[in-house]
């Protein structure tokens, strides 16, 4: 039976027009793009715009969806979290786990033409390690021979990582890493465009916004706040895409709706729940779900100096009754978690730390703590202070909004008061979490930079990944522990977690630390979701994994 428009769809879809029409442009201001460009031409629809194109300067789901088009890994997980040759051919491992020799496609080349050698490799898991590098991904090398004493400019290379000859790297580590074949799993550099710049100074290079990699697809252009343009690489050594150009086009989640609804755009990456039956009731676009491995949570600044206070961040935990908040915002999109690891992993476990709803005890908690309610405001005090935080979030749509409202009304009725603070994905990344001082360069984060926010955390594949975010020596501007937590069991685990290739062992790690870190509770975990995505019904043999939705855009085609 064909489908139908709401009259909601047609509102949009009008809406849209209107907005097309006052511009002079159609859809992000480019001639002949999307739908209308023909059948090797797609429009992609997100709501956060990229940050940069470096896949090395602190990666995020945004950035990585275009960034996987345009670079490839050494090795690239399956949907079975197992491990194939990308830019690597096969590889070894020796039988005490420490020498890992890598052999290369001898096919590759970089977009401008250069051959992809040893030496790319080499130079970018070396520069991971540099002493000026501070995009948080040093952790994929902190295991190799040699790598600490260059970071500490003892050395003047990485001993544990050598070019055997062109097309053949080995990587010789400390003691056995059950991590590494994952931390493999990393985007290779250009050396010949990069290797006259300090690693700590590529964010201010213009290789940023005009990349160049080995992937499938070759830059174009990038407008900002409007869009990026990829073409089809002709010389790729994979399978090669059937789509020739794509566009990522950046917008609010409304308004790409409407342009899915009208045919402007293809695909949308994110769709609110809420939007389901309405777009599967559109002729032309449906809704698509699948599984990720992400936890949404709520990260506590542990340097604010009433967030110190355990019983407060208990109380903050007590006074939210998750499982109607996320019913009411996400209803069977999502689910309420305790677990700071994603329930679709295997380092999930139950046998944490629960704070059940419970709003008297949450505010028994705050006057254990030293707290008291003025009658005239009905907000808690101490010391003549009121206590209040500022609740950073990131604009993305209707259903982030009402949830952080939700937590905003939760927390004020126990008497607390709380303001929310939008902003887009980069301020809150780049001027709150990761902080530069009055010169511009990153810094450590205090007290005055943010109280608390939301954000998502996706496992790529091995949970090794969250060291950068929790272990205390990854504090900014050394990584992205933005919340400043520190616990030395906490540190020990991870340490111990990669130690062993025991699959038990290691589980039984990651189950210490999220029994730790829910009794420590600098996160407050909230729930983990199930990705929605619109399709046009012009996409063909739409595929994705859990990464995000462009990782197999080489199997798409548009019909004609």
């Amino acid at each position: 039976m064909k489908k139908s428009k709401s009259l909601l769809a047609i509102l949009l879809a009008l809406s849209m027009m209107l907005t097309a029409c006052s511009a002079g442009t159609s859809g992000n201001g480019t001639e002949g793009q999307g739908s209308t460009g023909g059948s090797s031409s797609i429009t992609i629809g997100q709501v956060s715009e990229v940050a940069n194109l470096n896949p090395t300067l602190f990666p995020r789901t945004p950035d990585s969806n275009v960034q996987c088009m345009i670079f490839d890994p050494l090795v690239s997980p399956t949907e079975s979290l197992e491990f194939e040759g990308r830019l690597a051919k096969n590889w070894e491992i020796s039988d005490d786990g420490k020498l890992y020799t890598v052999h290369l496609v001898e096919n590759a080349k970089w977009h401008d033409g250069e051959p992809f050698t040893a030496d790319d490799v080499v130079f970018t898991f070396t520069s991971l390690a540099d002493p000026s590098y501070i995009g948080g991904m040093d952790t994929r090398v902190s295991s190799v021979v040699g790598a600490e004493e260059y970071k500490a400019g003892t050395a003047d290379s990485v001993a544990g990582i050598q070019k055997v000859d062109d097309y053949t790297v080995t990587f010789e580590l400390t003691e056995a890493n059950a991590a590494f074949i994952a931390q493999l799993y990393t985007y290779i550099l250009p050396e010949h465009l990069l290797k006259d710049t300090a690693p700590g100074e590529w964010d201010k290079m213009d290789f940023n916004r005009a990349p160049v990699g080995t992937g499938k697809y070759k830059f174009v252009k990038w407008e900002s706040g409007q869009y990026i343009q990829l073409e089809k690489n002709p010389d790729y050594f994979g399978n090669q895409p059937s789509i020739d150009t794509v566009y990522y086009k950046f917008g609010d989640a409304t308004t790409l709706t409407a342009a899915l609804i009208n045919g402007e755009v293809d695909v949308v990456e994110s769709i609110e729940s809420s939007e389901i039956d309405m777009l599967d009731s559109t002729d032309g676009a449906s809704a698509v779900t699948y599984e990720t491995m992400n936890m949404y949570y709520i990260g506590l600044n542990q340097l604010n100096e009433n967030l110190k206070d355990i019983k407060v961040r208990q109380a903050l935990s007590y006074a939210l009754d998750k499982e109607k908040m996320i019913k009411t915002v996400y209803g069977e999109y999502a689910s309420a978690t305790d677990d700071i690891f994603p329930t679709t992993h295997w380092s999930h476990t139950d046998d944490v730390t629960s704070y059940p709803y419970d709003p008297a005890k949450a505010e028994s908690l705050l006057q254990e703590a030293g707290y008291t309610k003025n009658a005239s405001t009905g907000f808690y005090e101490k010391d003549g202070k009121m206590l209040m935080f500022t609740y950073d979030m990131v604009t993305k749509g209707q259903a982030a909004a009402d949830m952080s409202q939700l937590v905003q009304q939760a927390w004020q009725a126990i008497g607390i008061k709380v303001e929310i603070r939008e902003q887009d994905f980069s301020t809150l990344a780049f001027t709150r979490l990761l902080p530069n001082d009055a010169d511009g360069n990153p810094r450590a984060v205090t007290a005055d930079d943010f109280d608390m926010y939301t954000l998502g955390f996706g496992v790529e594949v091995d949970p090794d990944e969250y060291r950068t975010y929790l272990q205390s020596q990854y504090c900014p501007p050394n990584g992205m522990n933005f919340i400043t937590y520190s616990n030395p069991e906490v540190d020990k685990l991870f340490e111990e977690s990669i130690q062993t290739t025991e699959q038990s062992a290691r589980e039984e790690c990651y189950h210490k630390i999220a029994k730790i870190v829910s009794d420590d509770i600098p996160w407050i975990p909230l729930y983990c979701n199930i990705s929605i995505v619109g399709v046009s019904d012009k996409v063909q043999n739409f595929a994705v994994d859990f990464r995000g939705i462009t990782y197999q855009i080489e199997k798409w085609n548009m019909a004609e």
